[in-house]
């Protein structure tokens, strides 16, 4: 039995470090030799199947990734590999597996490596050697969905010896990265950047096209490597694009659930410093001064649809009165639609509407909406717009606070064969929306969070800093 084919390995991937807040991958080394404690003294495949369920069981929540060690597994021969196979199969179907195995080889060779890797093995992605060139890779990119790693720059002591390798600006691992880039997209190709080469991580994140390729980067924790280095030059300008694998500190812990928890952490503090370094652009301050002014965002008590008292309140629709600020607004769900494909727009009603056609506008795109209500007269659509079952669409709304008018909408659009997989918005009230969409598989993409506007309202002297406190307790004690 194969491992779930409907999602490719970056909508595993960008699904599971969504819900799971994570950039987290665990690596699977069984090494019974040098960790005797962990095994049973017999070393078959029912050992080596044991030990590594009990890891993902324990970790499943707190990772975007698992990383089986091909060597590992084929240490102990044919009982090894079948233990490999059953482990990959033993992960939850929506967490990708990237196989650990550095194949390189003439391209008859490579497409039999890719047809064990994919087919076999059952992976979803797998590390690569470059040395052959693109004939050696391209057998590997046949398969829809699939991934490979390139190696870069290694995390190994010795790395500088080969991979840096001439002038700069011409040194062979920044060719090989300029190279890579051309021998497929950024859905297809990724690259492998110790941790342990902070300076050469900064040089491959500025060499990549468009800031969006996914790195690996092995080396932290027991080969030393500097996690907040690593991360500060690493991060994409969403403060994601980067796969942080950790084996020993983790699969060799005497409670993996709390060494996954404690590194999982550690990450996110970097990410969350990250963003806060990179601070609101110029768009988004004016854009909620503008929405301030306007009376779009308040504050107070006010009374929710939910019947919850609210420190603030927050009123999009305004936004329809002001044509500049409407051109405006779109701006930034522009810059999110960029990095995604789609068919069709599919705007929430009510408040979406207005908003939705003037993103429609902006990017060329088409527009279809669920009805709140299904005519019952002329053709009784339960969806407006011209479209066809099978194709894919996103969904904009103007804020969300726990997510259920997106889930409603969503539950029409797939009822009538579409197909959902990422939500776009103005604002994020930071109460829960984020994660109980990803719950069901949905990435929510915000152009604001609460926490932004607040900061730069109070930056701007326009919220007192017993407002900010006060909604930030709010926010901290219900969000879900």
């Amino acid at each position: 039995m194969s491992k779930s084919t409907d999602k490719s390995f970056i909508e595993k991937l960008t699904t599971a470090v969504e819900r799971n807040n994570s950039l987290l991958c665990i690596g699977l080394d069984p090494n019974p030799r040098a960790y005797p404690d962990h095994f049973p003294k017999a070393i078959d495949t029912a050992a080596l199947v044991g030990w590594g369920t009990h890891i993902i069981e324990e970790t499943a929540d707190l990772v975007c990734c698992y990383k089986p060690n091909f060597a590992f597994y084929e240490q102990f021969g044919p009982p090894g590999l079948e233990a490999m196979q059953q482990t990959i199969a033993a992960v939850p179907d929506d967490i990708p597996v990237l196989l650990d195995a550095k194949r390189g080889d003439i391209g008859s060779t490579a497409a039999a490596y890719a047809y064990a890797a994919f087919e076999v093995w059952r992976a979803d992605a797998i590390t690569i050697s470059p040395y052959l060139g693109q004939d050696s890779v391209t057998p590997f990119l046949k398969y829809p969905g699939k991934m490979v790693f390139i190696l870069c720059f290694t995390s190994n002591p010795s790395a500088r010896e080969v991979q840096e390798f001439g002038r700069d600006g011409e040194r062979l691992f920044e060719h090989i990265l300029r190279q890579g880039q051309t021998w497929g997209n950024a859905r297809q190709i990724g690259f492998v950047v110790g941790a342990t080469q902070p300076g050469a991580m900064t040089t491959v994140r500025s060499l990549m096209a468009h800031n969006s390729n996914w790195i690996l980067a092995p080396g932290v924790g027991t080969q030393g490597g500097d996690l907040g280095k690593t991360l500060s030059a690493g991060l994409d300008d969403n403060g994601n694009g980067m796969i942080v694998p950790v084996s020993r500190g983790v699969i060799y812990d005497k409670a993996p659930h709390s060494a996954a928890l404690a590194i999982r952490g550690e990450i996110n503090q970097v990410r969350q410093r990250f963003h806060l370094e990179q601070g609101p652009t110029l768009l988004h301050r004016e854009l909620i001064q503008q929405l301030y002014e306007i009376g779009s965002i308040q504050f107070g008590e006010f009374r929710l649809a939910s019947g919850q008292q609210s420190p603030f309140y927050i009123d999009l629709r305004r936004i329809s009165s002001n044509t500049l600020l409407l051109k405006m607004a779109a701006l930034p769900y522009a810059d999110l639609l960029g990095s995604l494909s789609f068919d069709h727009l599919a705007a929430v009603p009510y408040a979406a509407l207005t908003i939705g056609t003037a993103v429609a506008l902006s990017t060329n795109s088409s527009l279809i909406y669920p009805r709140k209500e299904v005519k019952s007269y002329g053709t009784g659509q339960a969806i407006e717009g011209v479209f066809a079952a099978g194709e894919t669409v996103v969904v904009i709304e103007d804020l969300v606070t726990t997510g259920g008018s997106v889930l409603k909408a969503i539950e029409v659009l797939e009822g009538a064969g579409l197909t959902v997989a990422d939500v776009v918005v103005l604002v994020d009230r930071e109460q829960g929306a984020r994660e109980r969409l990803a719950q069901k598989g949905y990435r929510l993409h915000a152009a604001l969070q609460m926490s932004e506007i607040l900061h730069v309202l109070h930056e701007a002297g326009l919220v007192s800093a017993d407002q900010l406190t006060a909604v930030l307790k709010f926010l901290n004690e219900n969000s879900v």
